[in-house]
């Protein structure tokens, strides 16, 4: 009876937990009077709305096969076709998964709130579970301190009120360092919600699933070392690290299939790499050097003076989703990987040392800029961004200072702590920070420096060390030999 009634206790805590932090969480959101945009988060929009309805329609075809009766004659009735006529008039496509669940939570209206308001939750969620294996020890009230901190002092709060699919690469890490860490203190439930939690958060950006490969591997090695066992436990264990980058990859290939009619990691992708290479100058130089002799698509469209910036080569008004055709846009997919390998080999020390420099660039940028304070989506059938209201760059700017001072004093904490961190702790820093720093590579090398890239994932080491200082605070107040 008395553990049932603790027990009991200590999940009514949690839930008031969960609800307080996920209130405080949705400040930024509540300030705004809606969540952040992107042109993106329109594309998301409408392409999940698309994505919807054809699926019905795939659904529906197939029903009418199965039970016999013919399926309506035309492009209108089929399924293949209505999808290639919407990627030839776009160009391109994003993540489908991600596509079709900001089209499911787009309400109240298209505003996307119920979406922001998900990703908040998850974000709380996810650091719960973190808490509870790092420090289950921890009451109440330290517990309920570390949630409102975060809400109000990291970088998290920001990007889950950003109607981008950005927050969840900063859960792909914090998820991935309990999953393979914390293995060992994790119950199989709680195994098995991290294996599908990390495998959503993958298919919806193609950046997630590099930077969860490297977080997986090193926390699985990481685990491994610490926890010397046999043979076939580490095989046990290897499954279960792997499980959601299998996971994962599957999704990508059915749902592509499904779609497309190809399995494909990235179907119908923007070529982004392509004008990361030209941006950074290899790309640039090597079709400067090859066009004439080569023929590629590109070629064809700019010559050997395409546009140096990614967002002009790829979405501005002379940008390939306007000038290239259906025909060329496939060909410039297909074409891409050999650009940009022919460009590296050509240009190998100056790709490298953009790269290097984009990095460390990257892993120092994660303020605010690119939030922008009253824009609204208006619109149903064709839902489009409209500012409405002046922009508040001092509320950016506060935050900013807020958000680069709170890493700067959490980094300055663990310094000060150092001789009472657990090996276990120090493990899941490690593995975080590589985490941050992978995400950095990856965003600094193929696609470009932005404030959002690495805002997404810089509250994962701030909250580790807030649950880690509530620890060691607990241990201290409870009078706990250092």
């Amino acid at each position: 009876m008395g553990d049932g009634a603790s027990n009991k206790s200590v999940w009514r805590g949690e839930i008031v937990i969960f609800a307080v932090t996920l209130l405080l969480m949705l400040w930024p959101l509540a300030l705004n009077g809606a969540p952040f945009y992107s042109s993106d988060s329109t594309s998301y929009l409408r392409g999940g709305g698309f994505g919807f309805h054809t699926g019905l329609m795939i659904v529906d075809n197939w029903w009418q096969g199965l039970v016999g009766h013919a399926a309506p004659a035309g492009a209108a009735g089929d399924p293949k076709a209505v999808v290639a006529t919407a990627i030839a008039e776009s160009g391109g496509a994003r993540s489908l998964i991600y596509s079709v669940i900001t089209y499911l939570l787009r309400l109240p209206g298209n505003s996307l709130i119920a979406l922001a308001v998900a990703q908040a939750g998850t974000v709380v969620l996810v650091t719960s579970v973190l808490r509870r294996l790092v420090a289950p020890q921890v009451g109440f009230k330290p517990a309920l301190a570390v949630g409102t901190a975060l809400a109000l002092l990291s970088s998290a709060p920001w990007y889950a009120a950003y109607a981008m699919p950005d927050i969840l690469a900063g859960i792909t890490i914090a998820g991935s360092v309990a999953l393979t860490v914390l293995f060992d203190r994790a119950s199989v439930l709680t195994r098995v919600f991290l294996v599908l939690l990390i495998a959503f958060c993958l298919t919806t950006h193609g950046s997630h699933l590099l930077i969860a490969f490297g977080t997986l591997a090193i926390g699985g090695g990481v685990n491994l070392w610490m926890k010397r066992g046999s043979i076939g436990e580490a095989a046990r264990k290897a499954v279960w690290f792997a499980s959601p980058l299998v996971l994962a990859v599957v999704a990508l290939l059915g749902s592509s299939y499904v779609a497309f009619g190809e399995p494909s990691l990235a179907p119908k992708r923007y070529p982004i790499q392509l004008a990361r290479s030209v941006s950074d100058g290899p790309g640039y130089r090597y079709l400067r050097d090859h066009c004439a002799t080569e023929h590629f698509a590109i070629c064809e469209i700019y010559g050997t003076n395409p546009p140096r910036k990614v967002n002009d080569f790829l979405w501005g008004p002379s940008g390939l989703r306007y000038r290239a055709t259906p025909e060329q846009m496939e060909r410039i997919r297909a074409e891409e990987s050999r650009i940009v390998r022919g460009a590296f080999m050509e240009y190998p020390m100056d790709q490298i040392g953009r790269s290097i420099r984009n990095s460390f660039a990257q892993l120092a940028e994660f303020g605010l800029r690119g939030l922008v304070f009253g824009v609204h989506i208006v619109g149903t059938d064709d839902p489009q961004l409209q500012q409405d209201r002046p922009d508040r760059p001092q509320f950016r700017g506060a935050g900013e200072a807020v958000i680069y001072n709170s890493f700067l004093a959490s980094l300055i904490a663990l310094v000060a702590v150092r001789r009472r961190l657990t090996s276990l702790e120090i493990a899941a820093l490690a593995v975080t920070a590589i985490g941050l720093l992978a995400n950095a590579v990856v965003c600094g090398s193929l696609s470009g420096v932005t404030d959002r890239y690495q805002g997404r994932v810089a509250w994962v080491l701030p909250a580790l060390a807030l649950i880690i200082l509530a620890r060691i605070w607990q241990e201290r107040r409870e009078g706990a030999p250092a």
